[in-house]
C-alpha cells in the first residue's frame, strides 16, 4: 500500500488555500453532465483519514481495489488529527478526506472564526461508535447523569484543580454532546470546565499519565480504554443519539464542481466498501486489516467486538446490540437536518454570531443531488432521511424547520448577536 508522508501544512498555506477556495465558491457552479467521457477526469487521487474505526469504508476501497474498479487509483494519507485532515484538504495535497461531520459545516460559516471555506460532504462514512469516558478511578462516582460530573468537578474546583476534558475537535458532534448533556447538570462546559484538543490516538496514553478525567471520541479507543484498565465508559454515543452521524466524506466545492465524474466514481466506490465492511462475514478480516501500522495501529481484539456491537462499559456491565454497532452503509444519505443541528449548535455555543441561513447552508455542504446521482449510477436505491425530528435521550427534540428556536431555547448557552 502505497502511504503518502505527511508534510505540515503552514498557517499561511491553510489561509491562501481557504481564500482560494472562497473565491472559487463565487464561480457558477459546473453542470452535472451524462454528455462526453464518463470516466473520472481524475484517475489517481490521494485520499486523507484518521486512525480511528470510522475510516473503513476508505480503507476497504482502497485494500480491494473497489476505486480501482471504479477507474481511480488510490493513494491514502494517514493524518495525524482532524485539524490536519482538513488543512491537507483546503491545501489540495489531498482531494478527499475523511472528516468529522460538523467539519464542513463548520468551514462553511467560519465556526469560531475559523477562514471561510467552501467544502461539500456527499456521503456519510460512518453511524454510531462514539465513547464518552472518565478515568477508572472515577468509575464509581461518575455515570450517565450529569449531576454526579459536576460533584467531581465542584470538588476539584475547590482544591484549585479544573476538570478537564479532552475533544477530538472543539466543535464536532462529541463536543457538542458532552456540552449540552453537562448543561443538563448545570455545568457550562466552556466556563466552568476545561476543554482541551488531542487526536484521538494520544487520548488513551494521555488519560494513564492524568492530563485530563475525560475524553471522548469514536471506537476503538473506547475498547482500548476499557481493556487496558485505564478508563470507564461513561456512557456510549449510541445511547444518547441512537445512529448518530459521525464523520462524512468531503472535498472542497472547487474540486467537486471541477471534476464531477471523479467524485462520482469515489462515492460509487465508498458505497461498495462500506456494504462490505458491514457484512459480518467480513468483520474479522476487517479487523485484521484496520489493526495494522499503516491504519489504526491496534489490536484486533479491541477493534472486533466494536464492530460486532459488543459493548463493555469497564464497569461489570456488557451487553450485546449488533444493531447498534458501528455501520458503514446505513443511511449514507447527507443529512441536511442533522447539518441544520450542527449549525444550531454552533448558534447556542457562540460558536457563530447571528442566526446562520440553515437551510441554505445546509444544502450547499450535503450536495445530495451529487449523492443521489453516484447512487444512480450504481444501481443503487439507498436509504433516505426519514424527515422525523432528531430526538435526543433527554427528550430534547430538533426540527429544521425550527433550528434557531431551538438554538435560544436552553438556559445555558453562550448566544451572540
Amino acid at each position: 500500500m502505497k502511504l503518502h508522508p505527511k508534510p505540515n501544512a503552514s498557517r499561511r498555506q491553510f489561509l491562501q488555500g481557504a481564500a482560494a477556495l472562497g473565491a472559487a465558491a463565487a464561480l457558477p457552479r459546473l453542470a452535472f453532465s451524462r454528455q462526453g467521457s464518463s470516466a473520472p477526469e481524475q484517475k489517481e487521487v490521494r485520499l486523507g483519514f484518521v486512525a480511528v474505526e470510522s475510516c473503513a469504508a476508505i480503507v476497504i476501497g482502497h485494500e480491494k481495489r473497489i476505486f480501482a474498479k471504479h477507474g481511480i487509483t488510490t493513494t491514502l494519507s494517514k493524518e495525524n488529527g482532524w485539524a490536519a485532515a482538513r488543512d491537507k484538504l483546503v491545501s489540495g495535497e489531498n482531494i478527499g478526506s475523511h472528516l468529522k461531520y460538523a467539519q464542513p459545516v463548520g468551514a462553511a460559516v467560519g465556526v469560531s472564526g475559523s477562514p471561510k471555506t467552501a467544502l461539500v460532504a456527499p456521503f456519510t462514512l460512518s453511524r454510531n461508535g462514539s465513547v464518552f469516558m472518565v478515568e477508572r478511578s472515577l468509575g464509581s462516582r461518575i455515570s450517565f447523569d450529569p449531576k454526579s460530573w459536576k460533584t467531581v468537578a465542584d470538588e476539584l474546583k475547590q482544591k484549585g484543580e479544573a476538570f478537564t476534558i479532552a475533544l477530538p475537535l472543539p466543535f464536532g458532534w462529541h463536543g457538542m454532546m458532552y456540552r449540552h448533556f453537562l448543561a443538563n447538570g448545570g455545568i457550562h462546559a466552556d466556563r466552568d470546565l476545561k476543554l482541551i484538543t488531542l487526536p484521538p490516538a494520544q487520548m488513551i496514553q494521555n488519560m494513564k499519565v492524568g492530563t485530563m478525567q475525560a475524553c471522548c471520541m469514536v471506537e476503538p479507543w473506547g475498547a482500548r480504554g476499557v481493556g487496558d484498565q485505564i478508563t470507564v465508559i461513561a456512557m456510549y454515543g449510541h445511547e444518547m443519539w441512537p445512529h448518530h452521524p459521525v464523520k462524512s466524506f468531503g472535498f472542497t466545492q472547487a474540486f467537486a464542481d471541477a471534476n464531477p465524474r471523479t467524485v462520482r466514481a469515489l462515492l460509487r466506490g465508498l458505497h461498495e466498501a462500506a456494504v462490505w465492511c458491514d457484512d459480518p462475514k467480513n468483520h474479522e478480516e476487517l479487523a485484521r486489516i484496520l489493526a495494522t501500522p499503516s491504519y489504526i495501529n491496534t489490536p484486533e481484539k479491541y477493534i472486533l467486538p466494536t464492530l460486532r456491537g459488543e459493548f463493555d462499559w469497564g464497569t461489570g456491565r456488557t451487553e450485546k446490540r449488533p444493531e447498534m454497532a458501528i455501520s458503514f452503509s446505513r443511511n449514507t444519505w447527507p443529512d441536511e437536518q442533522q447539518a441544520s443541528w450542527f449549525l444550531a449548535n454552533f448558534r447556542r455555543w457562540g460558536m457563530i454570531e447571528g442566526a446562520p441561513d440553515y437551510a441554505g447552508v445546509s444544502k450547499s455542504v450535503s450536495r445530495s443531488d451529487i449523492y443521489a446521482e453516484a447512487m444512480k449510477e450504481a444501481g443503487v436505491k439507498p436509504e433516505m432521511p426519514s424527515g422525523a425530528p432528531i430526538r435526543l435521550w433527554d427528550g430534547t427534540v430538533f426540527e429544521a424547520a425550527k433550528a434557531e428556536e431551538y438554538a435560544k431555547s436552553f438556559a445555558i448557552h453562550s448566544l451572540k448577536g
